[in-house]
């Protein structure tokens, strides 16, 4: 009887101890979820907060295109508003004239003698029958002696012989550059004159009325509807008769450059070798300071993330330390028995 009770006994022991075991084992399955768990939840914060900040930089593009596809479309709009061309272009009936056309020309020029350049220029504009429009000059200065002599003149010649003034001008010098640009007004032109002539129209008509006025109300309405025709007429006749001052004399604007150079001066490389050595440290610790500024930026940026990142990393180490504890006990539990 001892012997069986004692067998009873051993029995229920070992069940006790194997079910220890399946209780360990469960728990450290369950460990194992939970870490698993935790790193898939760090990942996915880690992704959730790289495509906010993304996400953010893309919709401040996109609202920046936008924005500037917007300011385009107006800018476009009130141009076209303002100068309805292709209507106008559209109309087969209007007619090229090819006389309305505005000249302007533009010349650089390299010379040995500023100042007699400069007097050629203003003596060949006038024989041709032109003028000179404006004009500036920049001479050498005495105390610095930094500066060379230079400046421009704008001359206003007769269209006939704008082509002719072109070439000659460029022979006054050694030629930089040298450009020429027409615009037709004939359109323009067309539709201000027929403006004016609608408006001189409706002008005797008005006066018509102001004879055959009675009261004083109609008289007053009338003659202010006069005064404000006789206004367009009059800014309608002023800009036609700068168009024809702009198509009759054509204008050539003449930048003058003083180069000479001889022989007998020796240049040397070394004449502003200090200022050069200044600009260049200048340059060097502007971008040295660049470089902190965009690395004190990033560092400010990436804390976030790094932030994420240690939270992480000490729940890791704790579940970590904890399945090292739990395996150590069983060790323990397995060597007693």
């Amino acid at each position: 009887m001892d012997h069986e009770k004692s067998n009873q006994e051993w029995c229920s022991a070992i069940k006790k101890i194997d079910g220890f075991s399946q209780v360990g084992l469960t728990l450290l399955e369950s460990r194992k979820k939970l870490r698993w768990s935790l790193l898939v939840i760090l990942c996915c914060l880690i992704m959730i907060t790289v495509s906010g900040c993304f996400g953010g930089a893309n919709s401040d593009s996109s609202k920046t295109t936008t924005d500037e596809s917007v300011t385009t479309n107006q800018v476009g709009g009130e141009t076209a508003s303002a100068v309805p061309v292709p209507e106008q272009a559209a109309n087969a009936s209007v007619s090229f004239d090819t006389s309305k056309i505005i000249y302007a020309g533009n010349i650089s020029l390299y010379t040995d003698d500023y100042q007699n350049t400069f007097d050629k220029i203003s003596s060949y504009a006038k024989e041709l029958g032109g003028f000179i429009q404006d004009s500036g000059s920049n001479y050498l200065s005495e105390e610095t002696d930094s500066q060379e002599n230079s400046g421009f003149i704008t001359i206003r010649v007769p269209a006939e012989k704008f082509s002719e003034a072109m070439t000659q001008i460029q022979n006054f010098g050694s030629p930089i550059s040298a450009n020429v640009s027409s615009t037709n007004i004939s359109q323009q032109y067309q539709d201000a004159q027929s403006q004016l002539n609608n408006l001189r129209i409706e002008e005797g008509r008005l006066l018509e009325y102001l004879k055959q006025a009675t009261n004083i109300t109609d008289m007053l309405a009338i003659e202010t509807e006069l005064n404000r025709v006789r206004t367009e007429i009059d800014s309608l006749t002023t800009t036609i008769r700068n168009w024809d001052t702009e198509m009759t004399y054509s204008s050539i604007y003449v930048s003058l450059y003083e180069k000479q150079l001889s022989s007998t001066t020796v240049n040397s490389p070394f004449s502003e070798i200090f200022a050069k050595i200044g600009e260049g440290f200048v340059t060097s610790i502007n971008l040295i300071l660049a470089i902190l500024a965009f690395l004190i930026v990033l560092i400010f940026r990436l804390i976030p993330f790094a932030i994420i990142a240690g939270l992480g990393f000490l729940i890791f180490i704790k579940i970590r330390k904890k399945i090292k504890e739990k395996k150590n006990k069983d060790k323990k539990i397995e060597k007693s028995e």
